[in-house]
């Protein structure tokens, strides 16, 4: 799949500046995730809540990823379409 020039760029740009800075890593970002996905789940908008989750997700497509998985999960089940365990 070939990106085109504006992916290309933004994907430079957020390699560029990753890290600088002491930006949000993997780790710290993944500390946050369980809660922030509870709250964009229910609606919050993550940009108002954490900006730097939202810049690191930009950047890094595992926990992006995970973090949409999560809010799917919490979605289906607050509208009542998981079944019951078991």
């Amino acid at each position: 799949m070939a990106l085109r020039d504006e992916e290309l760029h933004k994907l430079i740009e957020c390699i560029l500046n990753t890290h600088q800075d002491e930006q949000m890593d993997c780790e710290t970002c993944g500390r946050e995730l369980d809660c922030l996905a509870e709250r964009v789940a229910a609606g919050a908008n993550l940009r108002d809540l954490f900006p730097e989750v939202e810049a690191h997700l930009a950047c890094c497509p595992d926990c992006y990823e995970e973090f949409q998985a999560l809010v799917a999960i919490l979605r289906a089940e607050y509208n009542g379409e998981l079944g019951e365990p078991g």
